[in-house]
C-alpha cells in the first residue's frame, strides 16, 4: 500500500513531533483525505520495531473498518471486543473503548495508542484511558478537532498536525466536487434552547417534522439528487421514521439506520444502499462520521446544528471519491450551510476550540453514554435507541419554498449579511445597518422586531421619530 506525498508528509510530521518530546499529537485532515491509511501505515511501521500499537474506536463499523484497513498493510490484529476472544501475544490491537476499560487488568500495555474520531476524546471513556497509560505515545485523529460544543482538546493533545485543505483534495480529485442547494434564509430557530452547545434536540424536533420540510426533502431529492444514492441527517428517531414513511410513499426505497440495531443488521442495510437496493439511508446522527460510505452521492440536511463539527461531519459523507461520480449534491433544508459555510472554507483550527463568546446561560444537562448503542447525549433518555424525554417546544413556522444552487461565494456573502445582523443589538443598530445597505426605513424596524433583542417600545412613535 503507497501513501500519498501529503500522507507521507504527515507521518514525517508526526515522527517528529514525538522526537521533540510530544507524545499526545493530533491529526487533522479532512473526511474522506485517509486519515485511517496514514495510521495503519504507522502501525505496521511501530509493529515492525516490537511496538505494542492498540488503536481506539467507539463503534463496530469503525472498528470493522480498521481491521480491513490493516489486513491491507499485512496485519491481522487482535480484538478488544466483546463477544471475541483476545489473543494476548498479539501486537496490534483494535479496541472498542468500552471493552477495553472493562478489560485494564487483562490487557497488555501498549506502546502507542491511536484514537479514532479523536473530537471524541472528552467521553469519559477515553479520558479512562489517557489517565490509564500515562507513559504511552498517543496519536488522534479527527476532521473536526472540536468537541460538539466547540471547546477545543488541548487537554488531551499537546501537538496538533495539519493535512490539507478541502479545497486543495477536490481540486486535485481526491474527494468530489459538492453542489449546494439551499434556502435563501436558514429556518428561524431563534427561540429554541441550546443543550451543551447545539439546540436541544426534543425542541429541535418539533421544529423540523413538518410536512413541508419533509416534503421538500422528496422533492428536491427528485430534482436535484441524480438518482444518486443518499443520506439523510435528521434530528431523532420519530422525524426518521416520519421522512422515510415520505420516501417510501413517494416510491423510494428508504430505510432507518439507528444504534438500537445489531452491527450485522446495520452492516446489511448499508450494503443494500451500496448495491443499490436501498435508495436512501436516513440516519439520527449515527453515519455522521466512521461511516465509510463512497457510494453516497447526495446529503440531505434535515437536522440543523449550532455545532460546527457535526456540520462538517455530515457533508463529509457525501465527500469520499466513488466511481462515476464526480460531484456530491448537498441540500441543505436546515440552513447549516449559512450558519457553519461549506466544506471548502478555510478553518483556522486549534487545540483550544473556537474563541469564547459571551452567551446567554445555557441549559446543562449531564452527558451520558448509552450502554446498549454508545451514543452521547444530554437528558434522561437516549435519542437513539429509547423514548425521547416530553417536549415543551413552541411551534415554529417553517415556510414552504425551493432549495436554490447556491456557489461558495454566494454563501459566504450571505454569511456576512448574517454577522453583521447578529452583531446589532438594539434598533439603532439595525437602523444603521439598514442605512449602509440602501434599505427603506421599515427594514430595520421589522428585521428588530424578529431580533432576539427586541424589547416593545414604550411609545413606539415616539421613538420612531
Amino acid at each position: 500500500m503507497q501513501l500519498r506525498d501529503y500522507q507521507n508528509q504527515q507521518v514525517d510530521d508526526l515522527r517528529g513531533g514525538f522526537r521533540l518530546g510530544k507524545t499526545r499529537q493530533l491529526l487533522v485532515s479532512p473526511t474522506g483525505s485517509g486519515k485511517t491509511m496514514v495510521f495503519s501505515f504507522m502501525t505496521s511501521e511501530a509493529s515492525k520495531k516490537g511496538l505494542r500499537v492498540m488503536i481506539l474506536a467507539h463503534r463496530a463499523e469503525i472498528l470493522d473498518q480498521i481491521d480491513l484497513s490493516l489486513k491491507r498493510f499485512g496485519i491481522v490484529p487482535g480484538h478488544i471486543r466483546s463477544g471475541l476472544p483476545m489473543d494476548r501475544s498479539a501486537k496490534v490491537f483494535v479496541a472498542s473503548v468500552q471493552t477495553l476499560v472493562k478489560r485494564f487488568d487483562v490487557v497488555p500495555v501498549p506502546d502507542l495508542i491511536i484514537v479514532d474520531e479523536a473530537h471524541h476524546s472528552a467521553a469519559s471513556q477515553f479520558v479512562k484511558v489517557f489517565a490509564q497509560y500515562p507513559k504511552a505515545k498517543f496519536v488522534g485523529v479527527t476532521a473536526t478537532p472540536e468537541r460538539l460544543d466547540g471547546k477545543g482538546l488541548g487537554e488531551f493533545y499537546g501537538n496538533m498536525v495539519l493535512g490539507p485543505e478541502v479545497q486543495w483534495l477536490i481540486d486535485r480529485g481526491f474527494l468530489k466536487r459538492p453542489i449546494y442547494y439551499g434556502p435563501t434564509q436558514a429556518v428561524d430557530l431563534s427561540l429554541l434552547k441550546k443543550v451543551a452547545g447545539d439546540f436541544a434536540k426534543d425542541d429541535l424536533a418539533e421544529a423540523m417534522n413538518k410536512n413541508s420540510i419533509t416534503g421538500d426533502a422528496v422533492n428536491h431529492y427528485r430534482k436535484f439528487g441524480q438518482n444518486m444514492p443518499a443520506v439523510v441527517f435528521c434530528v431523532n428517531l420519530k422525524h426518521a421514521a416520519d421522512v422515510a414513511a415520505q420516501f417510501c410513499g413517494a416510491g423510494i426505497r428508504a430505510e432507518i439506520i439507528d444504534g438500537s440495531m445489531t452491527s450485522d443488521g446495520r452492516r446489511a442495510r448499508k450494503d443494500r444502499l451500496e448495491s443499490g437496493a436501498t435508495q436512501i439511508m436516513v440516519s439520527c446522527e449515527l453515519v455522521s462520521e466512521g461511516f465509510d460510505l463512497p457510494a453516497v452521492g447526495v446529503a440531505i440536511l434535515l437536522r440543523p446544528t449550532a455545532s460546527l463539527a457535526l456540520h462538517l461531519q455530515q457533508i463529509g459523507r457525501s465527500l469520499r471519491p466513488c466511481p462515476g461520480q464526480t460531484c456530491a449534491v448537498i441540500l441543505d433544508h436546515a440552513g447549516n450551510l449559512l450558519r457553519h459555510g461549506p466544506a471548502e472554507e478555510k478553518r483556522e483550527w486549534s487545540l483550544e476550540g473556537q474563541s469564547k463568546k459571551k452567551r446567554k446561560p445555557e441549559q446543562v444537562l449531564d452527558t451520558r453514554q448509552c450502554d446498549k448503542c454508545f451514543a452521547i447525549y444530554q437528558g434522561t433518555m437516549c435519542p437513539q435507541c429509547g423514548a425521547t424525554r416530553e417536549s415543551k417546544a413552541r411551534e415554529l413556522e417553517v415556510k414552504e419554498g425551493e432549495l436554490q444552487q447556491m456557489r461558495v461565494d454566494e454563501i459566504q456573502a450571505r454569511r456576512d449579511a448574517r454577522r453583521e445582523e447578529g452583531a446589532c443589538s438594539s434598533y439603532q443598530d439595525f437602523i444603521a445597518l439598514g442605512k449602509r445597505r440602501g434599505y427603506k426605513p421599515g427594514w430595520a424596524y421589522n428585521r428588530w422586531k424578529t431580533s432576539r433583542h427586541y424589547t416593545p417600545f414604550v411609545n413606539k412613535e415616539a421613538s420612531l421619530v
